[in-house]
């Protein structure tokens, strides 16, 4: 049996069936996965309260609730004192039920993150590597994972899955290659495969702005069925939507791909033969443009040292965040004029003390439709996961995936193949 076998009730199922969503047990699957997502990211959480939330009958929801639980999947979280009537069983998810391993692969860095179904932390690695050789890095990472599990005490047949993050586009499907400097290699590499091959795992691989948008999606309890957009900002500049509630990742799955457009400031197509990028690999809106602008290497560039130059306003950073603030305006009417989100998150390998006065720096915005006077949040504001970001989003994958009750989620296929 399959982890969505199990999830899912039982029933063997093919990734058409799933899709076509004509047959009542598609129903029946999709009722139990709203309902514990519901429980995932709201619990601790009455019955009565997910039936005002999903609206489902209150004797669904008592049958639903009731096969989670045999599963122990949920559990039970206390129960409701001092009011009316019968107290209120609260449920939540059963953090020991699942585990969930994301890895984000940076320009010679790698930080992986273990994460349960309560979201709590149980395990997590940082170190340094040699990412320019796709082989060599998915045989440590492989390695590094087994060990990691085996640490923590974390039992591999209880792991949903693995996200990878990376930034590059991994396939030889384009006309022209759009690798950054230094994943040139990526490019035709079964590196996903490979892993997926040596530790097990069902591997999801997405790119850092995507990932770092389902990480804010599941973050904020603000942003559960919204549309907003989250900007980015590494060793390059992207954006990940998220429409109605999910990611919306496009034809070829290159949807916010920010970085490409020729916006003076950004990277710009490496392919164009007249953009007007910035000299600085990623442009000014990035690691090296602020390593650039601040007279120093990207590898000094460390979060204690961005946040000394900041602490005695170096007069190089508050120019830096001054030519970045300019362009991050840009992309905001761009992202708000195409997308017309509920807000643009700004967030990535940044400490938050930077994003927060670069955000502060980039208003007024550019007018736009999104300037309305109703408006419930402000257009630009700093994401809740900033630094952490890409890895918290990458371990969010696979419980993201196996829990969606969009069955239309377009990595379906990709978890139906896990066999654990």
């Amino acid at each position: 049996m399959t982890l969505l076998d199990r999830f899912d009730g039982g029933f063997a199922r093919d990734g058409e069936d799933i899709i076509a969503g004509s047959r009542i047990e598609d129903a029946r699957i999709h009722n139990r996965r709203l309902v514990f997502e519901t429980i995932f990211q709201r619990g601790p959480i009455s019955r009565v309260e997910i039936s005002a939330i999903v609206g489902l009958k209150p004797q669904t929801i008592s049958s639903i609730t009731r096969e989670l639980l045999e599963q122990q999947l949920i559990v039970e979280a206390g129960r409701s004192s001092g009011l009316r009537g019968q107290p209120q069983i609260y449920l939540e998810a059963n953090a020991e039920a699942g585990f969930s391993i994301g890895v984000h692969l940076d320009q010679n860095q790698c930080h992986i993150l273990v994460f349960d179904l309560k979201r709590q932390e149980r395990a997590r690695k940082s170190m340094r590597c040699d990412t320019a050789n796709p082989d060599v890095t998915v045989r440590m990472l492989a390695q590094t994972i087994t060990t990691l599990l085996h640490d923590n005490a974390l039992p591999a047949e209880r792991i949903w899955g693995l996200g990878l993050v990376l930034p590059t586009f991994g396939s030889d499907v384009y006309d022209f290659d759009f690798s950054m400097q230094h994943w040139e290699a990526w490019r035709d590499a079964s590196f996903a495969e490979d892993l997926q091959r040596l530790t097990g795992f069902a591997v999801l691989v997405e790119n850092d702005g995507t990932a770092a948008a389902i990480g804010e999606r599941l973050h904020r309890h603000d942003a559960q069925e919204v549309s907003f957009a989250y900007f980015y900002i590494g060793h390059g500049a992207g954006a990940g939507l998220i429409i109605d509630g999910y990611p919306f990742k496009g034809v070829g799955g290159n949807a916010g791909e920010i970085g490409l457009l020729p916006i003076l400031g950004l990277g710009a197509n490496p392919v164009w033969p007249d953009n007007p990028s910035s000299p600085v690999q990623g442009g000014v809106l990035s690691i090296g443009g602020l390593a650039s602008a601040c007279g120093l290497s990207e590898l000094s560039m460390d979060e204690q040292s961005i946040l000394h130059l900041l602490e005695r306003r170096d007069h190089r950073l508050m120019d830096w965040l001054a030519s970045a603030a300019s362009v991050l305006r840009d992309v905001c009417a761009v992202i708000e004029v195409m997308f017309d989100p509920g807000f643009i998150a700004v967030g990535g390998a940044l400490p938050r003390a930077l994003v927060e006065r670069l955000v502060d720096r980039a208003y007024p915005l550019r007018p736009t439709p999104s300037a309305r006077r109703d408006r419930a949040l402000p257009r630009l504001l700093p994401a809740t996961l900033i630094e952490d970001a890409a890895v918290t989003g990458a371990a969010m994958l696979p419980i993201f995936v196996t829990t969606s009750h969009n069955f239309r989620h377009l990595y379906f296929r990709q978890i139906l193949a896990n066999d654990r």
